[in-house]
């Protein structure tokens, strides 16, 4: 739903609506941006953002509907699209909304990381119902997310310092994305090797 990169959901799969849910409010975003930028190119960034935090928040209204809970991951990437997206809005500052990326994966990456020196491995306590793995392992594993999420922030700066809120706005939706699901996919012979999906014990 944020364009967030995150590690693999606990769940073996996903439902179709669960997807839109999550996703659903970034291509509600995208779409906004691209029918503004045709009526006012110069507000069309700030109204998309205002949309986005709607949808984000309806999003996640509608997923505590559904399943009675929402993650706190989920909760505080909400809170951060809507005080942007607000303060972008409010001093008319696009940079406040673009930086958004940013803001989030560093939080992000010192979580997953500062929880491996704290012995709190942020991956395990979300992925632990799904896979049993030694600490060793978990904590390569949470390292790496770290290391990526800090590599995503970077990017973000690059791109929305150095090209068009056109492309931005593109590669939030179609970039970041299959990055992330990349980047996810890599992991895969990780945890198979080292892990056990206790799904299937």
């Amino acid at each position: 739903m944020t364009n967030i990169p995150s590690p693999p959901n606990s769940s073996p799969s996903k439902k179709p609506n669960n997807v839109w849910l999550d996703f659903g409010p970034l291509l509600i975003f995208f779409a906004a941006f691209q029918y503004f930028k045709r009526q006012n190119p110069d507000e069309a960034m700030l109204w998309a953002a205002g949309i986005f935090a709607i949808a984000a928040v309806a999003a996640l209204t509608l997923s505590w509907l559904k399943h009675k809970t929402v993650s706190g991951m989920l909760i505080f990437a909400t809170a951060i699209i809507v005080l942007t997206a607000g303060l972008a809005i409010a001093f008319d500052n696009k940079a406040i909304f673009f930086i958004k990326p940013t803001i989030i994966n560093i939080l992000f990456g010192i979580a997953v990381i500062g929880g491996v020196f704290l012995k709190k491995n942020v991956l395990k306590m979300m992925m632990g119902s799904a896979f049993e793995m030694g600490d060793k392992h978990w904590n390569i594993l949470a390292i790496r997310w770290g290391v990526f999420f800090f590599a995503m922030a970077v990017l973000n700066e690059v791109i929305w310092r150095n090209f068009s809120e056109d492309f931005w706005a593109s590669f939030k939706v179609f970039g970041f994305l299959p990055l992330t699901l990349l980047f996810t996919v890599t992991q895969l012979p990780f945890i198979q090797k080292h892990g056990t999906l206790l799904s299937h014990k």
